[in-house]
């Protein structure tokens, strides 16, 4: 879904709020005197440092409500600062509001924050936000991400759009703010200056959410396709009667736009000519269920993007989601844990479809983080941190690469398929946790051309990387040196 925004007054003060699954807004310390703030890190802290080579590290941290960050940049040459759009903008004096001079980027300063509720915000250096110097904090409601109240049940757009000859608009209803508890919500569409029968088939139904599930849920309205040239047409779409003690959040009623596609001009769908593609296509885990993709906008004349998705061992695309009008980025969610995923998107109007952007892969975080147990189908590889797992696929059959540790070189190791004596993989997984890079690297070889699926999982932060080779390809080489930003 979406991330979206919405307007708070905050002690006075006008923020605007990434929203996830839910608002969120920070409080800090009282920063003290001079330019730092008087601040130190405190033990407990979840740490985020400004590196030297104009990256966050770590990028992403996930943390409970009221759980203190301490965000500092140790650097005396290079200034940053830190900005949560809307809620903070600091360099050292977090306590200011988002608009005073103490949030121009210096150097070697630290703050500490925590943030009062459950949500998703994206964070970034003003300085160098154009050389990739963002990141995202998940804050999740206390008690380990587990929430104490059934939940707002809402759409995850005011408005929605569809082609004339889409066939479907699929439309996704979100659960935020707890998670306790079987709920239901009802839906239902209504004209509005479209007609059902001969614009769209009217739909109602229930959408349901099992206890501890927050995943998004979807239905479709089908739409038709007649021949006349006219303009674009709405259908309004509602929620009503939550159960299991859910309400209703906002927003709860939206808007379906059905794009004529029959020329004349008459439909406003871009002039007779189809969108620009989209390109850049970014795919990042955030959590056990949802992937952040995002994408440049190239075109000036789409009304919607589709996202589509298929399992990283192959198969036929699926549309899973859309986005509308000058989105740049989508959370996809309702996705299995420690499972990989292809995307690829494109910008649509009443004209037609754009071309595809360019496929990103990610993989979702694992569902656990317990330390690395070797056996035969698992190494451990760099001072047992990371778990690599390998299976592999031919016509006749399938299984598990049989892993052989190296004592003298613990951060690589091999992977043998069918006989010891066949070795089809060498893998390595290396510290680079230094300037500038910050990251752990994965390197591997494999000489086959058996099908293959290569895991790598930081058993520290529960991230994923995984690596899928086709059968009858020829195994290419891999050289990841961007694999995991999670250093130390």
């Amino acid at each position: 879904m979406p991330l979206l925004r919405k307007s708070l007054q905050i002690a006075g003060l006008a923020a605007w709020v990434l929203l996830g699954t839910a608002a969120a807004r920070a409080q800090y310390d009282d920063p003290g005197p001079g330019p730092g703030g008087g601040q130190s890190c405190a033990s407990g802290d979840v740490l985020i440092t400004a590196q030297d080579n104009n990256r966050w590290s770590p990028s992403q941290v996930t943390v409970q409500v009221g759980q203190t960050i301490c965000v500092r940049n140790p650097s005396s040459s290079i200034p940053h600062n830190f900005n949560v759009s809307g809620v903070v903008r600091c360099a050292g004096a977090c306590s200011s509001n988002t608009s005073s001079s103490t949030t121009t980027p210096r150097t070697n300063w630290t703050s500490r924050l925590s943030f009062t509720a459950a949500g998703v915000l994206n964070f970034h250096c003003d300085e160098h936000v154009a050389m990739g110097m963002t990141g995202q904090i998940t804050v999740q409601a206390a008690g380990g991400g587990g929430n104490d109240s059934p939940g707002a049940l809402s759409f995850t757009a005011s408005n929605y759009s569809v082609s004339e000859a889409g066939g479907n608009a699929t439309i996704t209803v979100r659960r935020t703010g707890g998670d306790d508890g079987a709920v239901s919500v009802q839906y239902a569409t209504a004209n509005g200056t479209a007609t059902a029968g001969s614009d769209y088939t009217a739909k109602t139904g229930t959408l349901s959410w099992p206890d501890n599930d927050d995943n998004n849920k979807s239905f479709t309205v089908a739409i038709a396709n007649d021949t006349a040239d006219e303009s674009n047409e709405t259908v309004q779409l509602s929620l009503s009667n939550p159960t299991g003690g859910a309400t209703l959040g906002s927003p709860a009623s939206a808007t379906l736009t059905i794009t004529d596609n029959d020329g004349g001009g008459g439909g406003g769908g871009g002039g007779g000519t189809a969108p620009a593609a989209p390109s850049n296509l970014r795919a990042t885990a955030l959590s056990t269920t949802e992937i952040r993709l995002a994408w440049n906008d190239n075109s000036n004349n789409e009304t919607q993007f589709l996202i589509e998705r298929r399992p990283i061992e192959g198969g036929a695309f699926v549309q899973v989601g859309t986005a509308p009008v000058n989105a740049t980025e989508l959370t996809a969610g309702g996705l299995a844990p420690a499972t990989g995923y292809v995307f690829r998107v494109r910008a649509a109007n009443a004209t037609g479809n754009s071309a595809y952007s360019n496929t990103a892969t990610a993989a979702t975080n694992s569902a656990s983080t317990g330390p690395c147990v070797e056996d035969a189908d698992t190494l451990c590889l760099n001072n047992d941190r990371f778990r690599v797992e390998v299976t592999w696929r031919t016509a006749a059959g399938s299984g598990n690469g049989t892993g052989v540790p190296l004592d003298f070189a613990p951060d690589s190791g091999l992977f043998y398929f069918f006989s010891a004596s066949n070795v089809e993989l060498l893998i390595k997984v290396l510290n680079a946790c230094a300037p500038p890079f910050d990251r752990f690297w994965i390197f591997f070889a494999a000489t086959t051309n058996v099908e293959f699926k290569v895991t790598v999982t930081d058993t520290q932060s529960a991230k994923v990387k995984m690596y899928f080779n086709p059968l009858n390809n020829s195994a290419a080489p891999i050289q990841d040196t961007d694999a995991f930003d999670t250093c130390p």
